[in-house]
This record gives structure tokens, C-alpha cells and sequence, in this order.
């Protein structure tokens, strides 16, 4: 394990092949570093033996992806070092990063507190059961099984496209079954159901994949 703060470059990686490298989870600055060029590929120290993240199927021009457990992608700012990773391998302007962050953010949340840790979708915006929302996820987050599932991200882009895939271990959602923006707006909104339609006004593009468990963010460059 490298001390705190520095990133664990794998020494296996082919030199035309995927980059390695580990992340020891201690901090957002330590994150960064692991996810500098070089690197197209970072997982986190603490799940390095239970998988691997494939290259893609397809030649692309650019290629980012980060494995991380529940806990850290509720501690750390995950998003902005993915996104400023990304900024340094391919040219955005103040905009595009701005909405990119925005809504990785949101979905990498959503990922999170109603995938992973499954939290009622409506405690997330309600005020009156602001305590509540946050003392179930610190329970949640004490158990090593809940803590340790996995969320990933990928970032997959070309000279016209950017697309950004977050996925998490849930039970996934149907969409035909989440309300629309106008809905949710008002006494009572829904947490996931409105941040699924919140995207929708931020990105070019917005799919759902496997069920709810993978949501696929396209931007256009």
C-alpha cells in the first residue's frame, strides 16, 4: 500500500495497453493523482481482488474509468476529480465541464444513496426529515457489505460525443414509473424521479441501462 496521498501505478500494464492504476481511498488529492495521464483505468485499493475493469469493446478516441466503493463515493468528491481527469486528456469548455460535473454529480448520488444504500427516494429533498435522511446512510455506511459495493464510472468520448456511464450494485428502476419534472415540482417532489428529469434538462442525451442500475449522460462536444 503507497502512504496516504499517493496513487499505486500498476507495473503490469502493457506500454500500448490499459493504464492501471489504484486508488488508496484516502482522499479526494490522492484521487486525483491516480487518475492523472497516463491512466485509463483506476479501482480502488480496497476492491482490487474482487475485480478488473475491461477495456471497451470498441476503439474509441478517449477512454476514463474509476471503481469505487459505496463509502468513498459518499466521502470524496469522486466527481470532481473525474471531471477535471477528463479535462486533462480532452479540450471542454467552462460550460460543458460545468453541466458535465453537474450532472456526473447528481447521477453518482443517485447511484449511491438510492441504489447502493437504497434510501427512500423522498427523504433525500425533505427538509422536515433532514436528520433522518442523513442518520440512515451513516447506519448504512457502518455495515462493511453495504459499504463496500461498488459504483463505477466511465467516461468514453470522440472528436463530436462525450458520454459518461455511472453504475451501481441496486436493484435498478423502471423509468416508465418515474414522474416527469413538472410533477415533481412542488409540496411533495421525488428524489430519484427528479433527478432523473433534472439530467434530462442538463444533458444532450440521458439512457437508461440494465434496468435502472446503469445511467448513460451524452454530451455534445
Amino acid at each position: 500500500m503507497a502512504p496516504e496521498g499517493q496513487a499505486i501505478i500498476s507495473t503490469a500494464s502493457a506500454p500500448k495497453g490499459p493504464r492501471l492504476t489504484y486508488w488508496d481511498g484516502g482522499s479526494s488529492s490522492s484521487l486525483i493523482s491516480a487518475l492523472s495521464p497516463p491512466a485509463t483505468q483506476c479501482i480502488e485499493a480496497d476492491l482490487a481482488d474482487e475485480c478488473q475493469i475491461a477495456e471497451p469493446r470498441h476503439r474509441i478516441m478517449g477512454h476514463l474509468s474509476l471503481l469505487v466503493t459505496t463509502k468513498s463515493a459518499y466521502r470524496h468528491h469522486i466527481s470532481r476529480a473525474f471531471v477535471e481527469a477528463i479535462e486533462s486528456r480532452t479540450t471542454l469548455s467552462n460550460d460543458l465541464h460545468d453541466r458535465i460535473y453537474t450532472a456526473t454529480q447528481e447521477a453518482v448520488m443517485n447511484a449511491v444513496l438510492h441504489g447502493n444504500l437504497r434510501i427512500e427516494a423522498g427523504l433525500r429533498d425533505n427538509l422536515e426529515r433532514f436528520v433522518e435522511f442523513h442518520e440512515s446512510i451513516e447506519r448504512k455506511l457502518a455495515l462493511p457489505e453495504v459499504a463496500g459495493g461498488m459504483v463505477r464510472v466511465d467516461a468514453l468520448w470522440n472528436s463530436k460525443m462525450l458520454y459518461v456511464v455511472i453504475r451501481d450494485s441496486g436493484d435498478g428502476y423502471d423509468k416508465a414509473a418515474v414522474p416527469s419534472l413538472s410533477e415533481t415540482i412542488g409540496d411533495s417532489p421525488v428524489g430519484r424521479g427528479r433527478g432523473l428529469s433534472i439530467l434530462e434538462t442538463i444533458c444532450d442525451r440521458v439512457v437508461l441501462l440494465h434496468g435502472g442500475r446503469a445511467i448513460k449522460l451524452g454530451f455534445r462536444i
